[in-house]
């Protein structure tokens, strides 16, 4: 078995649909298996799954009881892979090109990969970002604070390689685990995902520790996909759970990597800035002459403020 592709599914059955008949259509030759690890999704797609395992012999179910996130329902499949390589793969991803290229790809590094990732698109064909130079903390700050005003500075744009064309292969910190190709060999001696992060950094982590390990993370522009970025939670908008999340995954990430007093910094900077946005909102949902943007304040205010309530509930537990 050459590659054991691994999705990671909650509620996204339409998605997930779409994303195999993607991957069926591809053109894809070399031999494969689909692991579907399933966080206890309530919209049907457990029956679905039973019906489509039972219909494919490539497909293999994992019916989780609970929803652990996406890292630990990524790790909850590896025990059925059987592939060479462990490919991670979003439910809501369109396969454009075969991953027989990804494959090569790695075939060529030999030994020394670690982890691949192909070409990302957005829906509209323009080039995502999916792989990464290192973090810093002013990086990590800036995505938890002027992120959510839709500033991105320069030094943020240097670390997401925006200004590359993406059009050459590349060696760099990380690669998104929306794709992301590891070998089981190194699976098997580095771990799989952290439990410790609920949602984000989870592929960041695995990528620092293969690196770590002594191996290559590389970017390379070959067996294109359709990326559309966030599949049920991006239509349910962004959420209270998703940015305390982000928080306290920052938090634990800058703490293992970059020690315990940036943790304390992070906490800190982005506490007074989450503070600080929250006074303007606040006063500009109910100052703002306009009715649409008076809403979308309040709409922010309120987000911030329970975000806010929730990493605090964390901490005291």
């Amino acid at each position: 078995m050459d590659l054991s592709i691994v999705l990671v599914n909650w509620n996204s059955k339409e998605l997930l649909a779409q994303c195999l008949r993607s991957l069926e259509a591809s053109g894809t030759r070399c031999e494969y298996e689909i692991i579907i690890s399933d966080n206890a999704s309530t919209d049907g797609s457990q029956g679905w799954l039973r019906a489509l395992e039972r219909a494919n012999p490539r497909v293999h179910c994992v019916f989780n009881a609970d929803n652990p996130g996406f890292g630990v329902g990524n790790n909850r499949a590896l025990p059925y892979c059987q592939g060479r390589y462990v490919l991670f793969l979003n439910v809501d991803t369109v396969v454009l090109e075969p991953l027989d290229a990804l494959v090569d790809a790695a075939d060529r590094l030999g030994e020394r990969c670690g982890a691949l990732g192909g070409r990302v698109l957005n829906a509209d064909k323009s080039v995502q970002l999916t792989c990464r130079e290192a973090y810093t903390l002013p990086v990590v700050i800036a995505g938890l604070t002027l992120a959510f005003a839709g500033i991105r500075p320069w030094f943020v744009r240097r670390q997401q390689l925006a200004d590359w064309d993406h059009a050459t292969a590349r060696d760099v910190a990380m690669v998104s685990g929306c794709y992301m190709l590891v070998p089981r060999r190194v699976l098997d001696e580095v771990g799989g995902f952290d439990p410790q992060l609920f949602l984000f950094y989870e592929d960041t982590d695995l990528c620092y520790r293969i690196r770590r390990a002594g191996y290559v993370v590389r970017y390379v522009p070959v067996s294109t996909i359709i990326h559309l970025e966030g599949g049920s939670s991006r239509r349910a908008g962004l959420s209270e759970r998703a940015l305390s999340s982000s928080m306290l995954s920052a938090r634990y990430f800058v703490g293992k990597y970059m020690g315990r007093g940036h943790a304390t910094i992070l906490t800190v900077t982005v506490w007074s800035g989450w503070l600080a946005m929250w006074g303007v909102f606040a006063v500009m949902s109910v100052l703002c002459p306009l009715p649409g943007p008076r809403a979308l304040a309040r709409r922010r205010a309120r987000l911030l403020k329970r975000a806010l309530a929730i990493v605090l509930q964390r901490d005291r537990v």
